[in-house]
């Protein structure tokens, strides 16, 4: 069937297959050794981060119980924290659930790869207990997929869907028939699976519930199952992405930029450009909370001296700039919080996010006096990041002003190796105990020398 002779969204390009190909096609040996690296750190922030959600948060813990109830007896992947295991697609929706769930999941361009494209590989690799070589493969596809989806086919635009769980199926389904080993007609079912599968929506962000992090979990079960039904031979459409009621059609531009999507293609791997979170919340609001904690710190302040705290943004989105808030999730998507708390606490860690900080009479009183504005100008002098300035007046009439380019975490002003495994230890220690949380660090980070990542799971849970 030649291209020019099907009616697509995409010129009669054949994307769906043509992505297929490379995804059937890639090898381990293919990788960079810097990029299989990768993918461990990338397994590792999500083990973290699960950990957290689904041992200290009820968030996590009631998702787990529900995917432990109904998984319908069958225990074939592990519900991390939990440790009991259950039906993959099942354990794929707890675990995505909770790495979506503490706003810690990292970030690149095709928004946040992760839990997307570790998330149902991981579940999937325990269950057939496959290496630690094919698991970080599989992730690096992910990831990959994911991004050039979104960069071929999403809207300039505002699209209303919740972006992250709508490429990240895509991102998912890839992932899982990589790691299954699916030829290149089995993988484009896979992809076209997913691509009919998807969705997710902003709602969650809106009222600041728990179904905000749910995305991440259906995003996950519906990535393993577009796999699996692949693996099946269940018959799938052939142009899931760019047929003419296909994905691009329904969730897209409604044209794919066949140019964007493929430029550079197995040139170079997105997993490289992981923004590995130095902080709890939404990506935006790093580099202006860092700010003011440079001000704070450094010219001594104590926040009741604080008259007014201006922030100056490349974009400003009302829901990120919102000045009500009153539940944990909405505190992690409001830069007024996040200034006001850190001006406050003087510092920005797990244990800042709680009931009890989002009714903090301090941080709320402080919340009022916060005003953000757009700054265009900082954009453009970045690459690859969401740079900000805060301004700080105080009662007395002094004036401090501090702005941050590239916030830490950034690619472009990385996390240390201490630092990185201080991120995950904070999060997992609480829940596993010191030496067991060393040793999953230990173990995790080197992925690729694991012969069964099914060894690895007892290790999920406090033993």
């Amino acid at each position: 069937m030649a291209g020019g002779e099907v009616e697509t969204v995409s010129g009669g390009r054949l994307v769906t297959r043509e992505l297929a190909e490379w995804v059937a096609s890639l090898r381990y040996e293919d990788l960079p050794a810097d990029v299989a690296a990768e993918a461990g750190r990338a397994l590792v922030d999500f083990l973290g981060e699960c950990l957290f959600v689904g041992g200290t948060k009820p968030l996590g813990q009631q998702i787990a119980q529900f995917c432990a109830i109904n998984g319908g007896g069958q225990p074939e992947a592990t519900i991390i924290a939990l440790g009991k295991k259950t039906l993959v697609s099942r354990a794929a929706l707890a675990n995505g659930t909770m790495a979506l769930g503490f706003e810690y999941a990292d970030y690149g361009a095709g928004s946040r790869p992760y839990p997307f494209s570790v998330n149902g590989p991981l579940c999937l690799a325990e269950f057939r207990k496959l290496s630690g070589k094919q698991l970080a493969l599989a992730i690096v596809v992910g990831y990959e997929v994911m991004w050039r989806t979104f960069r071929g086919m999403h809207p300039h635009g505002h699209s209303g869907f919740y972006t992250p769980a709508v490429y990240g199926t895509l991102g998912s389904g890839a992932a899982c028939a990589k790691l299954l080993g699916l030829d290149a007609d089995r993988t484009q079912a896979a992809i076209s699976f997913a691509a009919g599968l998807t969705g997710g929506s902003f709602q969650g962000h809106e009222e600041g519930s728990w179904q905000r992090c749910l995305n991440g979990g259906i995003a996950g079960e519906r990535g393993v199952t577009a796999a699996m039904l692949a693996e099946f031979n269940y018959e799938a459409s052939k142009m899931g992405l760019e047929g003419i009621q296909g994905f691009a059609a329904s969730f897209g531009a409604k044209t794919v930029r066949c140019e964007e999507m493929f430029e550079g293609l197995g040139e170079s791997f997105i997993i490289k450009q992981r923004w590995v979170k130095a902080y709890p919340m939404n990506t935006t609001l790093h580099a202006p909370t860092e700010a003011l904690l440079k001000v704070m710190e450094n010219n001594n302040l104590h926040f009741s001296e604080i008259a007014e705290i201006s922030a100056a943004w490349q974009k400003v989105e009302p829901f990120l700039a919102k000045h009500k808030v009153s539940t944990v999730v909405s505190a992690q998507a409001s830069l007024p919080f996040a200034l006001a708390m850190a001006a406050v606490r003087r510092k920005v860690t797990v244990d800042e996010f709680t009931d009890e900080t989002v009714n903090d009479p301090d941080i709320q009183g402080l919340i009022p006096k916060v005003t953000v504005t757009q700054d265009l100008e900082l954009y453009q002098r970045v690459k690859n990041s969401m740079p900000g300035r805060v301004t700080v007046r105080t009662k007395d009439g002094r004036e401090f002003t501090d702005e941050v380019l590239y916030p830490r975490g950034n690619p472009g002003n990385p996390l240390s190796e201490a630092e990185f495994k201080h991120k995950f230890m904070e999060m997992a220690e609480r829940v596993l105990g010191h030496d067991q949380a060393d040793e999953l660090y230990t173990r995790a980070i080197a992925l690729t020398d694991i012969q069964d990542v099914s060894e690895l799971a007892p290790l999920f849970a406090r033993k």
